[in-house]
């Protein structure tokens, strides 16, 4: 069965009106951005911004997944989170305050960590928000296997990097896999927990993670930035942008 497919109304027209006269964007743009089906992994400093902003945005259909409850050191950066909603599930909450928003999209709490058994295929974007390498090798395969675009957001400290992944849809750009490959070498701390976080970093990197996809999404006659890796140091306010060369071996996107 097709999906029927929604339509702006007078309200939306009002909600959104600072969009749509944007050139290239228009009216066409924001009911694509409407029909659009949304998975975010992870409710925390970089899922916060993603969903509040992907919300606001008018994203139609969103999905968050996190097993996590809130505490009050998630406070510093966890922008939805607030000090009374300590002890409660962060996907939850996050969905809660997100409906204050924009109560008019459809968005739903996953409270379970997202594994390799989940279906991906009715989602039409990707945001992932964890902070947990396992689940990112696992959205990246997940993602490419079925052709979804896939907005990797990471931060540590006061560095973020953030990459758009479209190997699914173009067999020439690399995966996530081809840039970091999986090894049995014991990683640097990555991990906001071990390594600490400043709150606007992951601010920064939530926002651009929902300026990419809304781009991706809404944007006619768009120019993709999948293929490049941006690289954000807060001491220096230096964004450095690097080309990523595919692996021909890589074992996820080369076969």
């Amino acid at each position: 069965t097709t999906k029927e497919l929604l339509m702006l109304n007078d309200d939306d027209l009002n909600r959104y009106a600072r969009q749509v006269i944007i050139p290239n964007f228009n009216e066409e743009g924001q009911e694509r951005l409407l029909n659009t089906n949304c998975l975010i992994v992870g409710a925390g400093g970089l899922g916060c911004p993603v969903a509040l902003y992907a919300s606001a945005a008018g994203f139609g259909h969103i999905e968050i997944y996190d097993q996590d409850i809130i505490e009050i050191s998630n406070l510093n950066r966890q922008i939805a989170h607030k000090n009374n909603h300590i002890g409660n599930s962060k996907a939850e909450n996050l969905v809660q305050e997100c409906l204050k928003i924009n109560p008019n999209i459809s968005i739903i709490s996953k409270k379970k960590i997202f594994d390799d058994s989940i279906d991906v295929s009715n989602f039409d974007l990707i945001f992932d928000c964890c902070d947990n390498p396992e689940t990112k090798y696992i959205l990246n395969s997940l993602s490419h296997k079925c052709k979804k675009i896939l907005i990797s957001g990471s931060a540590v400290q006061m560095e973020g990097q953030l990459a758009i992944w479209k190997s699914g849809l173009n067999k020439n750009y690399p995966c996530y896999e081809c840039v970091f490959p999986r090894t049995n070498e014991k990683s640097p701390i990555t991990n906001c927990r071990e390594a600490g976080i400043i709150g606007p970093v992951t601010g920064l990197i939530g926002s651009m993670q929902v300026n990419e996809a809304i781009k991706e999404i809404a944007l006619k006659n768009y120019q993709s930035t999948a293929g490049n890796l941006f690289l954000y140091d807060a001491l220096t306010l230096n964004l450095d942008k690097i080309r990523l060369i595919k692996n021909n071996q890589c074992p996820v996107c080369s076969k």
